[in-house]
């Protein structure tokens, strides 16, 4: 079923017409509408939730008499396509309803076998994940206080328990923030992904650590700690990450279609939409967890040089002559550090794009990024010295990478304190 509202552009006045699909998400959870006036470049920001779209002052009604109006359909879970994004449409067009779910099976490179399973994930994510995606970001502040009883009782109210047993210890506390962690990992992760990316690469280096002696991993951790401690690491860095990317995951949702579906160039695949998220914070949102992943991006091939070749310090065809321990390695810039993995092609498949200098060097500085709104098309002006050097790419293809990136994380980050509290 789809729902019509219509929206004014606070700044210009322009209409819109958003075509909401009213699944089994939209009236249980708020959900982020983003775009950006095609007149003005402001960015417009709605809500959808079980009271409707909001803000309500920005609503209007329709006439025939009004100009033609710019429809952009929207759902919080699937992807857009084209022919019914910033489309200009008279009156009577636009009274003409469509299903996203519809055009998405005729209009997409994604099979009707795909978008069930796809449907059965999302059914999936909404049941354990989504009505508790802010509890980490709330649980945060006291577990780097060390709180015992504050978090046992925050986390009871979190989770609507009324009695429950308060933790003994730090040590329990810390135990039960990722233990919330991997279960949060195993609903943003699709079953194919599991399979495959998960099965082929990050279990064997689990089983790496729980196969060693302790002090074998206390030697792992010596040589990591070296260019940073790796428990400062994931304090520090990665939990406030992904506390607030997971707080807000509404936001790339409808992205996570292409891992469902082991789809890995977004491009070219019949360009979708996304309209849960602007550019702006979806260049942010990749751009920090880039910085985090790269400063954490020792331990995953630090173990990974182990099970390769049995030495932690020996890289499988590396791509630079100067780096011959993991200590060299994690002190290079993120951009060498990937130059140097290039010639790992099974390392490379794994990260799947998710460490991309282009971008991340054309979010970082003024004017890196031209988004054009109406094809959601991006280019990345990646050298603030040469205005020639672009990288071209694209909302949904930016926001994908988001998702990888994710997981990539979640997956070192439960990595790393497996070694840290191991090597106790």
């Amino acid at each position: 079923m789809v729902q019509r509202g219509y929206v004014k552009c606070p700044s210009c006045g322009k209409l819109y017409q958003l075509k909401v699909q009213l699944d089994r998400n939209i009236k249980i959870f708020e959900w982020p509408i983003s775009f950006e006036c095609v007149d003005c470049g402001d960015n417009l920001t709605y809500t959808y939730s079980p009271r409707g779209l909001s803000p309500k002052e920005f609503k209007f009604v329709p006439s025939p008499q009004d100009p033609p109006i710019t429809t952009v359909a929207y759902s919080s879970t699937l992807p857009i396509t084209g022919d019914v994004y910033m489309k200009d449409l008279d009156y009577a067009q636009s009274m003409i309803f469509s299903s996203q779910f519809l055009n998405l099976s005729f209009r997409s490179p994604f099979s009707v076998e795909e978008i069930h399973k796809y449907d059965l994930f999302i059914t999936r994510m909404q049941d354990g994940m989504l009505p508790y995606r802010g509890v980490l970001k709330a649980l945060l502040p006291i577990l780097k206080k060390g709180k015992v009883d504050a978090f046992s009782k925050k986390m009871a109210t979190l989770f609507n328990e009324k009695k429950y047993k308060p933790l003994g210890s730090a040590q329990d506390m810390y135990d039960s923030y990722f233990e919330l962690l991997k279960g949060v990992y195993l609903h943003i992760a699709p079953n194919r992904y599991l399979e495959e990316c998960h099965t082929s690469f990050v279990k064997p280096l689990e089983d790496l650590i729980n196969n060693s002696t302790v002090d074998e991993v206390r030697a792992i951790k010596a040589k990591l700690d070296a260019s940073g401690l790796i428990s400062v690491w994931y304090k520090e860095e990665s939990l406030p990450y992904l506390a607030e990317a997971i707080n807000n995951i509404q936001k790339i949702v409808p992205s996570m279609i292409y891992a469902c579906a082991g789809i890995k160039d977004v491009e070219g695949k019949d360009d979708l939409k996304i309209v849960t998220i602007g550019c702006d914070d979806a260049t942010d949102l990749y751009k920090n967890g880039y910085e985090v992943l790269a400063h954490g991006l020792k331990i995953l091939v630090g173990l990974n040089n182990l099970r390769e070749n049995g030495d932690i310090d020996v890289f499988s065809n590396p791509g630079l002559g100067d780096v011959d321990t993991i200590t060299k390695f994690a002190r290079k810039a993120a951009g060498k550090m990937i130059e140097h993995l290039e010639g790992n092609i099974p390392f490379m498949n794994y990260l799947d794009g998710s460490l991309n200098n282009k971008i991340r060097n054309a979010a970082s500085h003024s004017g890196g990024i031209y988004y054009n709104v109406q094809t959601q098309h991006i280019e990345c002006y990646y050298d603030a010295t040469d205005d020639s050097k672009v990288y071209e790419t694209t909302l949904m293809s930016v926001c994908r990478l988001c998702h990888v990136l994710l997981l990539h994380l979640l997956e070192v980050t439960l990595l790393a304190r497996k070694i840290v509290e191991k090597a106790k």
